[in-house]
């Protein structure tokens, strides 16, 4: 009897430390037309200024109404993202003088689009125990500025990260205690 019982409790301390998959995962994405940060990049690169309308742009998958996540930008909200105190008007590009120079006529898209992809790796117990966490996030992230005069693409910016690595570790020398000096202190208020 007492060896089944050592089996009994020795089977899952054997078996379990190779269960990561156990442990959580996360995975947020702001939806988007583009497959990925190379995709969003090729059709930022298709508007031309100058050239592209406002229809050609929505439908180059920058369509803040249709595709979402993007937000419609007055001159003024222009006005405070790109002039700076102390920096000559004349520094800017000349799509964006026109804008501000046309005031009402011009409107601006702000698009952030972004895929990650979160996975808990290690050790199960210590994970579970809160010993030590790890986490592995992997994904990308593609920001655009599209400007507008009279429905025509004056000036345009994209800046983001096509291959976001990071890797981060979390540790707690007391386990499953860290932290418990503070619940009691909060209890006792």
């Amino acid at each position: 009897m007492r060896a089944t019982t050592w089996v009994i409790v020795l089977f899952p301390l054997v078996w379990l430390p190779g269960c990561s998959s156990l442990l959580p995962s996360e995975r947020a994405e702001v939806l988007s037309p583009f497959n990925d940060y190379l995709d969003a990049e090729i059709r930022y690169a298709q508007a031309q200024t100058g050239k592209t309308t406002r229809s050609e742009l929505f439908s180059l998958g920058f369509d803040p109404l249709a595709q979402g996540n993007g937000k419609m930008l007055s001159f003024i909200d222009l006005r405070l993202m790109f002039v700076q105190p102390n920096v000559p008007i004349s520094y800017l590009p000349d799509g964006l003088i026109q804008c501000l120079e046309a005031k009402d006529r011009c409107i601006g898209y702000a698009f952030d689009f972004n895929k990650t992809d979160t996975q808990r790796v290690g050790n199960f117990w210590a994970d579970v125990l809160n010993f030590r966490k790890k986490r592995e996030l992997q994904g990308w992230a593609f920001r655009a500025v599209f400007v507008l005069v009279d429905d025509t693409l004056v000036h345009k910016v994209s800046n983001g990260e096509p291959n976001i690595r990071r890797y981060e570790v979390k540790r707690n020398p007391l386990g499953p205690l860290q932290g418990a000096g503070e619940f009691f202190s909060d209890q006792l208020k």
